[in-house]
């Protein structure tokens, strides 16, 4: 589940015990509809949402572990289904986005971390493998981002350590960067990784429930590292973004409140908000910048999705009751 803008909307995908559903609001207004994008017993989660082109695409996992692809052209109605791959080929939860002119996707397999495209407006889906299984990743979602002029994923390994893949645009070797050592990440966390101003970066949750802050120049080596917040604080799935001229992370904290950290490019000092109470937050948030506001999608304990928004600029978050939420 993700939110991010498409068009003039706000969007989030969800799968929940109905099938996939799509949520929009258009920016400036209160209404979420709801799309039933493939209906139950179809897909079983790992849903992910982005503008690619002139469309929304979503996909999500079935439970013979293969991988569905929806698009819809923006501003119509039919959703268009194809898949992906076969079964037993998809294990980890995938995310969906725009690298250059490709729709592409990034996601664990059988043969280790693997990533699909599809130039827009054809249909083959292209398989390339990014690292083998020997190298043992964990299951969990790799993150995908285009940072410059590269298609860049995040992964962490079951032995905890931290690794960033780039792959120039219209090229075809994967470079890879061991980003933080054996031990670091904590089990089977997710990262996430984005563009923020000229630089590529990676948030993840540390093995002793900390929340670290990694950013590497575009075009240099050197991985810098920053202690956001501290031992015990994070739980696994942060979400990183850029929002006006600011670096932000959405996490959830062990006693299940969510918070909000940002920090102004090119500066040092970490600012911390508290989104949501303790006892509130079920699912990781993800985080965006939607229109001229920062923006979180997140499921509940009470397993609805929940959508909070923030002027930028401003210091109050605004909740919002989407729908029923899920996987």
């Amino acid at each position: 589940m993700n939110v991010t803008q498409v068009g003039d909307s706000a969007v989030i995908a969800v799968v929940n015990d109905d099938g996939l559903w799509f949520y929009w609001q258009a920016i400036g207004t209160a209404a979420w509809p709801a799309e039933q994008v493939a209906g139950p017993g179809i897909v079983i989660g790992g849903s992910s949402v982005a503008q690619v082109g002139d469309s929304a695409a979503v996909i999500a996992h079935t439970g013979d572990f293969s991988l569905r692809f929806y698009w819809q052209t923006i501003g119509t109605a039919p959703w268009h289904p194809e898949q992906v791959t076969g079964p037993q080929a998809a294990f980890s939860h995938s995310q969906v986005i725009q690298v250059g002119d490709s729709s592409v996707i990034a996601v664990t397999d059988n043969d280790g971390l693997s990533f699909y495209w599809q130039a827009i407006g054809t249909k083959p889906w292209h398989r390339e493998l990014v690292d083998s299984p020997g190298l043992a990743f964990s299951d969990a979602w790799p993150s995908a981002a285009q940072v410059g002029g590269s298609a860049v994923i995040a992964a962490t390994k079951s032995d905890g350590s931290l690794w960033f893949y780039w792959q120039t645009i219209g090229a075809k070797p994967w470079h890879a960067e061991q980003v933080a050592g054996p031990g670091t990440a904590f089990q089977g966390e997710v990262p996430s990784v984005a563009q923020v101003g000229e630089s590529a970066v990676i948030a993840v949750t540390a093995a002793d429930g900390s929340l670290w802050f990694y950013w590497q120049a575009i075009g240099t080596a050197p991985w810098h590292a920053e202690q956001v917040a501290g031992p015990g604080t994070t739980r696994p799935g942060p979400s990183v973004a850029q929002v006006g001229d600011s670096a932000v992370i959405a996490v959830a904290a062990p006693d299940n409140s969510m918070w909000f950290y940002w920090q102004a490019i090119g500066t040092k000092p970490w600012n911390s908000e508290q989104v949501a109470g303790p006892g509130v937050i079920g699912s990781g948030p993800s985080v965006a910048q939607v229109g001229e506001s920062a923006v979180i999608a997140v499921t509940q304990q009470d397993n609805n999705l929940w959508f909070y928004w923030q002027a930028i600029g401003t210091a109050r978050w605004n909740p919002e009751l989407v729908g029923p939420g899920g996987a």
